[in-house]
């Protein structure tokens, strides 16, 4: 079993992705509005993994 350490940080490295393609994809003149959804919906679900 994978201890819950490595989870939690697997889950810390997914919500910083998400909020750095989120702010990144947010900057571009035409959104991919999305994409910016589905890395939201990354976001959301890992912290409330992590809370």
């Amino acid at each position: 079993m994978i201890p819950a350490i490595l989870v939690q940080i697997a889950l810390i490295v997914m919500v910083v992705r998400s909020a750095y393609v989120t702010f990144s994809l947010a900057q571009r003149s035409k959104k991919p509005w999305l994409d910016i959804a589905f890395h939201l919906s990354i976001l959301i679900l890992a912290l409330s993994f992590l809370f």
